[in-house]
């Protein structure tokens, strides 16, 4: 038995906890590229480590699609702790799969992860970017600020000299100008893109979904021809097909990370789960249907991120089994 994050998890062998600790890295938002070759070199030392890799992303894979797809069924339950996550994690059969099982796993790693939880290339070519729990301020020039939350990346797209122009690769910032702006600045992401001259304002970029808030002033939101003018305390969506209704919002909620909190109003579980695994290393998956309709009110320190997962435990009964590569199963 070994101890990750003060919890017991299943022994592992060396090689199988290096190839634990590579996903975890991976997937931790602070993979640079010298990690992604350092890595390529452990993977290609041989078919074994090949191998253990493949069984640990593996597991990532059982249990994001448990986590999406399992009704709750004790039973299953029970297969998917006792059957495969077991045996992913055992070393005998990862050494006794035999020459074909072994030719199959190294043909099935690729630099692609599971539920696609690492940096993109990229990501690790961004300009600036932040880890998992990170965040970050910087001044793009003179009159213009951003705040770069958890996960977040950005590159500079500077236009025939407008240098407050870049674009929002994946994640969340949070963008100020100066009072004596003159000229705008843009924030492309995905489809379309948001200009502001005196504002300040919140671009996040997760998903196939932007979203823009509106903090001060006013921004306009560009979309694929149309275009829309989002005033304090409102908030729009698009993706690649449509822009939604201009909302109203709370500003004290959209704007908590920038205070190092996170803010639940009625809430539903399975959103707090979504946000709280930005600002951790790992995963947390929910394997019980009925813990869906739970609605969360709280407010949580980004930096001790981990105290959601005591709460619900104290606050609704909920039942958090620890696995290797900081996986939490809710149940």
């Amino acid at each position: 038995m070994t101890y990750e994050g003060g919890k017991p998890t299943i022994g592992l062998g060396a090689m199988e906890r290096e190839a634990h600790a590579w996903v975890r890295r991976l997937t931790s938002g602070d993979a640079t590229v010298e990690d992604a070759e350092a890595f390529q070199l452990w993977r290609q030392q041989s078919a074994a480590h090949a191998i253990a890799f493949a069984k640990a992303s593996k597991l990532w894979e059982t249990v994001g699609k448990a986590g999406h797809n399992l009704r709750y069924d004790p039973a299953s339950l029970g297969v998917l702790l006792d059957g495969e996550a077991k045996r992913v994690m055992t070393r005998r059969l990862v050494l006794g799969g035999g020459l074909a099982t072994a030719a199959a796993a190294v043909g099935a790693v690729t630099l692609r992860p599971p539920l696609e939880l690492w940096p993109s290339w990229s990501e690790l070519a961004a300009d600036y970017r932040t880890g998992t729990g990170e965040q970050r301020k910087l001044a793009l020039n003179d009159n213009v600020s951003i705040n770069l939350d958890t996960r977040t990346s950005i590159a500079l797209r500077p236009d025939h000299g407008d240098i407050s122009r870049f674009e929002l690769i994946t994640g969340q910032a949070s963008i100020a100008t100066a009072p004596q702006l003159s000229r705008p600045v843009t924030v492309i992401a995905s489809s379309g893109q948001t200009v502001a001259t005196q504002a300040s304002f919140d671009v996040r970029y997760l998903g196939a979904e932007v979203r823009v808030t509106c903090l001060r002033g006013e921004v306009r939101v560009e979309h694929q021809g149309n275009a829309r003018t989002v005033r304090e305390r409102q908030q729009i969506a698009y993706d690649e097909r449509r822009m939604s209704d201009i909302v109203a919002i709370d500003p004290a909620v959209e704007a908590a990370w920038q205070e190092g909190l996170l803010i639940f109003r009625y809430t539903p579980l399975p959103k707090v789960v979504e946000e709280v695994n930005r600002y951790r290393s790992g995963r947390i998956f929910i394997v019980n249907a009925e813990l869906n309709a739970h609605l969360i009110n709280g407010r949580f320190h980004i930096d001790r991120i981990d105290e959601v997962l005591l709460q619900l435990e104290q606050a609704f009964g909920v039942k958090a089994k620890t696995l290797p590569g900081g996986i939490v199963l809710l149940s």
